[in-house]
């Protein structure tokens, strides 16, 4: 995958719309990957982590630590479902 979509992802951390990134400059970037490179992309941006709205949501009600142990689970199932998708269809 091209390394500008990392800006996306990151920025997907902190509100899920940062995932708009990839369509910046007329969708040169956009343009450029192949199909499974964007759903990958979307995909994991979408699923890597929760945003901070909701992290911080869930350290007020459960607190900090199991907030901290669900986004390490959700982390690993996005990164192993991607690795695993990426193998069948890459």
């Amino acid at each position: 995958m091209p390394t500008e979509t990392a800006v996306g992802l990151v920025f997907s951390m902190i509100r899920k719309d940062g995932i708009l990134l990839f369509n910046e400059e007329n969708q040169v970037l956009l343009t450029t990957m192949s199909t499974f490179q964007l759903f990958l992309d979307v995909y994991l941006a979408s699923t890597y982590s929760e945003c901070a709205v909701i992290f911080w949501t869930i350290a007020k009600e459960l607190g900090i630590r199991e907030s901290l142990l669900l986004s390490g689970k959700q982390i690993i199932t996005s990164f192993t479902s991607a690795l695993l998708l990426s193998m069948l269809f890459g």
